[in-house]
């Protein structure tokens, strides 16, 4: 066994690729990054994910109960972490990253 920062434990617990959930609500678009998430069911396919009731995402999922996960390439990655450090309740992320809807 060996002591690592934790902040070196959380890249070797995520099994899965960060991914780009796009909401709409009440004409407001909005993206968010997420590494939390997981299959659950192929037909109808349902994704399981953690999403905090703190964020500007939460929300539109809960009014909507929908959203579009993109998986981003790897030339997109700039964008994605812009698009994880800023919120929606702050900047219009799709305008302000430079991103389509």
């Amino acid at each position: 066994m060996k002591d690592l920062p934790l902040s070196d434990v959380y890249q070797l617990l995520e099994p899965g690729p960060v991914v780009l959930p796009a909401t709409c609500h009440k004409g407001h678009a909005n993206v968010m990054t997420m590494s939390w998430q997981m299959m659950v069911e192929f037909t109808p396919p349902l994704v399981a994910c953690v999403v905090s009731r703190a964020g500007f995402s939460f929300a539109a999922l809960r009014a909507t109960r929908e959203c579009v996960i993109t998986v981003p390439a790897m030339e997109l990655a700039a964008k994605v972490v812009k698009i994880g450090n800023y919120s929606g309740r702050e900047i219009d992320k799709f305008k302000t990253i430079g991103l389509t809807s």
